[in-house]
């Protein structure tokens, strides 16, 4: 969301429903007056931005997530090799659990059937080009690491980014256990998932 200043009432709305979040609210259950009284804004105001609260939880993750992402890329392009990048990414997961919270929440709900993940779904297949979500980061790290990969077939594009999609997000569901504590013993996880996901390019780079 570069370049555009969100309204004060629109991040405090956004601000409103991370942190009912992250205190164990059911996303599909929060209502309007439950956001806005957290936001400290009245329900007519809050219409006055959003269509409705679909569009305020799909916003306030949409937000979390891209915000969180901008951030890592312009971090990412100053690594030397691949290892330290997937290291970035990961040691950032640890160091922000709340966001990685938000990463969670939003594939989970982008994998089921309500009326958040419409709106959420839109939200990503609409984005302007200048908004940076977790795939436009995979795909700016699958071209560094391989030249030609605009050459690539869509499978095998797709596998790649898959793959590192996939160690990312079980990642993060290994930082949290049943009681979602995070876990003291994760730099031995981070280096085997670094150290596999170059395995697995270097592996690719062999076959091609």
């Amino acid at each position: 969301m570069e370049g555009m200043e969100l309204a004060p009432k629109v991040k405090n709305t956004y601000r409103a429903v991370i942190e009912l979040m992250i205190e164990g609210a059911d996303l599909n259950s929060l209502t309007v007056a439950e956001i806005t009284a957290r936001a400290g804004i009245g329900k007519g105001t809050a219409y006055e931005y959003f269509s409705n609260k679909e569009e305020m939880i799909a916003g306030a993750l949409f937000y979390e997530v891209e915000c969180s992402c901008r951030d890592l890329c312009g971090r990412i392009e100053k690594q030397k090799n691949l290892y330290e990048k997937m290291n970035l990414i990961l040691m950032d997961m640890e160091k922000h659990i709340v966001k990685t919270n938000c990463f969670l929440r939003a594939v989970q709900i982008l994998m089921d059937n309500s009326a958040i993940s419409s709106k959420l779904h839109e939200m990503i297949r609409t984005k302007r080009a200048n908004e940076i979500l977790i795939m436009d980061m995979i795909g700016m790290i699958i071209e560094e690491e391989i030249p030609d990969s605009q050459s690539m077939t869509a499978e095998n594009r797709t596998y790649l980014t898959m793959m590192i999609l996939s160690k990312i997000v079980c990642f993060a569901m290994y930082l949290f256990s049943a009681k979602n504590e995070i876990r003291s013993d994760s730099s031995i996880m981070r280096e085997l998932i670094c150290k596999n996901t170059c395995q697995e390019i270097e592996n690719f780079k062999k076959q091609e």
